[in-house]
């Protein structure tokens, strides 16, 4: 996972904080000077890191993630939970952070994230932090971690922004229904991935065709059940 230097990533998120607030304000129609004199620098200063406004609200949703990263440190012992418990810490954290504006995540999110073309920075961030979580779990079968390849955290991501989407339209209590359906997603994670059955499978077959079982074709079959009578 990147290095973040705290200083650059401080100053990048004061300016994309000071635009969102901007935008909860005047809607797209905010200006750079605007957020220049909330953030306390100048548009050049703003326009050293950022190309225009596109930019710096997509920094807001890549802030969040680099947010809770850090919150990790101050974690012991993460590492060592269940894959359930920290896909879980994750996206509940994200639903607390994302809900500090919601009103412009409630507008923005689908068009700066979800339906982004290009990879964003919220992209790449929730994708490192899915692979630290799978990639150091000893617990994750070896069948299972052939799966963990790029496309497999595409996918990964894609459900998330989905949790994402559903909990902004969620008017259960307390969005309840949001949490309900992430226990049980992050549960049937963690089974499918630790899961020794289709290991087994895997030893199975290699038994089965190492020892020539089926090389004598059907007479291999009547050995090894007897049991089962057969009819011509």
């Amino acid at each position: 996972m990147n290095k973040t230097d705290p200083g650059k990533f401080e100053f990048k998120y004061r300016i994309s904080e000071a635009a969102v607030e901007q935008y909860e304000k005047e809607g797209k129609n905010f200006t750079l000077k605007q957020v220049s004199r909330q953030a306390d620098c100048t548009v050049a200063d703003i326009l050293e890191y950022f190309p225009g406004k596109k930019a710096i609200l997509q920094f807001y949703y890549t802030g969040l993630l680099v947010r809770y990263r850090l919150m990790l440190e101050d974690i012991e012992g993460f590492d060592d939970y269940l894959l359930a418990e920290k896909l879980s810490n994750f996206v509940y954290t994200s639903f607390d952070l994302l809900d500090e504006h919601k009103s412009f995540v409630r507008e923005t999110f689908t068009p700066l994230i979800f339906c982004s073309y290009s990879g964003t920075g919220f992209e790449q961030q929730t994708r490192e932090l899915l692979e630290r979580f799978f990639s150091g779990d000893p617990r994750i079968s070896s069948s299972s971690a052939l799966l963990m390849n790029r496309y497999f955290y595409q996918v990964l991501y894609r459900k998330y922004t989905v949790l994402i989407r559903f909990w902004l339209k969620d008017t259960s209590e307390e969005q309840e229904v949001s949490m309900e359906l992430t226990d049980k997603y992050t549960a049937f994670l963690q089974e499918l991935m630790y899961s020794a059955a289709v290991d087994k499978g895997f030893d199975l077959a290699k038994f089965l065709f190492s020892n020539a079982v089926f090389s004598s074709g059907f007479q291999s079959i009547k050995n090894l059940f007897p049991e089962i009578e057969i009819r011509d």
